[in-house]
């Protein structure tokens, strides 16, 4: 998997194979983590209408 800089440079030239495989693990983490986030957003959000929704119909 070949990665560009935005000024266009190969950056395989510059990372060894070990270090593009790590920033390809650690980009994926990233991404799990802010998807765990996004999840869990939600799951807060119904959380809180669920209480609402019970404080307002007593």
């Amino acid at each position: 998997m070949a990665h560009t800089s935005p000024t266009g440079t190969d950056l395989n030239a510059i990372l060894t194979q070990e270090q593009d495989a790590l920033l390809d693990l650690y980009l994926q983490n990233l991404d799990n983590f802010f998807e765990n986030q996004k999840n869990a957003e939600k799951i807060q959000v119904e959380i809180e209408t669920q209480h609402l929704k019970k404080i307002l119909s007593e």
